[in-house]
């Protein structure tokens, strides 16, 4: 009896408010009705285009509860969630010895996401499950690099696994956590251990990438990755094009995909050249209208172009896919300048400032300088802090338009790494 009631949460003043916070947090949302989008009914047709962790969780609780399956959703999306901030709520508590009003900021920022605009319980889309799966990451990732736990690496290439699997954009952490552990044990890399936990981290996008066309043979026949990735990514490369540019292109199919592309874009007056003003003037067209350029526009075509032609569903996904892949590079090269200035651009929207942005960088360089001098916990929680919303910013920016529901994500590493540096900075002074 001692040993059950030793595994149940302690009766402690902080575990009552963490409790009663759930009640509230469950009884305001479970009464609200489910948000459906075109992004739910792709999970629910188990689109090729769409990452099998969403589709499998969805399709399962519609198979298990029927019509009420969405209701069950949102219940998950909530235990899940409100668990997963518990544990990365009380690890960050205790390992850096934060104070009441730090505590309930933090709390806040973990459970902002929850509410308009983004919504993440209420959404029948991935967010739901990505977002608690990327905060047991990040405190899994705490435990290993700065409280020595090794053995937390299993935890971590397991939940990695889940929310790459649900959401492509994390597929950086692997080899950022690997990068950190290299530093943390430069002196003793030569050992097997060590060496082994390394090529562990770095290879879990490998990893990952063979469960992923695993899972697409098992159940569609066809050993590929998600194909989606390149599709997004053109949008912007299509964004800056000229009319002339279809001699990059030797394949016949891939000229008419970007003719008609490119032609739709310029009578929508949906490119760059058409936008009479400064560089963020012309990346708000793009972004506002992402939809328009590449969801309606290339994608779809694309995908009933080549299936006119031969390629049937779901051939005509990865067509369409391997088409923009070989456009990516040549438009890019082609619009160098006007590509990476918008793409800069987007990462400063992303921001909100380009200051802020600045100082990221800034604080990047400043504490790899200090880890790699001597590996503290708080210059290496604000060096993993501040890779993570740089590479993760690179990554939208360059697949997509950089918005909050792809960004949320790091907004509690900003604010722990604000907390940190206050409490460096301002002392306390304490009776």
């Amino acid at each position: 009896m001692s040993k059950r009631s030793s595994l149940l949460p302690k009766n402690t003043f902080e575990n009552k408010v963490l409790f009663f916070l759930f009640i509230a947090f469950f009884s305001f949302f479970i009464f609200q009705p489910a948000l459906f989008s075109p992004d739910t009914h792709s999970y629910l047709r188990a689109d090729i285009t769409r990452f099998p962790g969403y589709i499998i969780y969805l399709r399962g609780l519609q198979a298990v509860f029927g019509e009420v399956f969405s209701t069950a959703a949102v219940v998950g999306h909530l235990v899940m969630g409100f668990l997963a901030i518990v544990v990365f709520f009380k690890n960050c508590s205790r390992l850096f010895s934060l104070s009441v009003i730090a505590q309930v900021l933090l709390l806040i920022v973990l459970l902002f996401p929850y509410f308009k605009p983004i919504e993440v319980a209420l959404n029948l889309t991935s967010e739901g499950l990505a977002y608690p799966l990327y905060l047991l990451l990040l405190s899994f990732s705490i435990d290993f690099l700065l409280k020595d736990q090794t053995k937390k690496v299993i935890y971590i290439s397991v939940v990695y696994l889940l929310l790459v699997l649900t959401r492509g954009q994390f597929i950086i952490v692997g080899p950022i956590l690997g990068f950190l552990f290299l530093l943390k044990k430069k002196r003793a890399i030569r050992t097997l251990k060590p060496i082994l936990i390394f090529a562990l981290l770095v290879l879990l996008p490998v990893i990952s990438g063979v469960v992923d066309k695993t899972y697409r043979y098992i159940f569609y026949g066809y050993a590929e990755t998600t194909p989606y990735s390149y599709v997004n990514a053109i949008a912007l490369p299509l964004y800056v094009s000229e009319a002339n540019d279809t001699k990059l292109f030797d394949d016949r199919a891939i000229q008419e995909v970007f003719d008609y592309s490119y032609k739709r874009l310029d009578s929508l007056q949906l490119l760059s050249s058409e936008v009479q003003g400064s560089y963020h003037q012309k990346y708000l067209r793009f972004h506002y209208h992402f939809p328009e350029i590449c969801n309606q526009n290339i994608h779809e075509f694309g995908l009933n172009y080549y299936k006119e032609n031969g390629e049937t569903p779901p051939k005509n996904a990865f067509a369409i896919e391997a088409a923009c892949k070989v456009m990516f590079p040549k438009l890019v090269s082609q619009h160098f300048s006007e590509w990476l200035t918008l793409y800069y651009t987007s990462i400063v929207h992303g921001f909100k400032s380009v200051f802020v942005l600045v100082f990221v960088v800034v604080l990047a360089f400043l504490s790899l300088f200090r880890v790699f001098k001597h590996f503290g916990n708080k210059s290496a929680f604000i060096l993993l802090g501040t890779l993570l919303i740089l590479s993760n910013a690179m990554i939208v920016a360059v697949a997509s338009h950089s918005i909050m529901r792809y960004l949320f994500y790091n907004y509690v590493i900003g604010l722990l790494i604000i907390i940190l540096l206050l409490k460096k900075f301002i002392p306390r002074h304490e009776s």
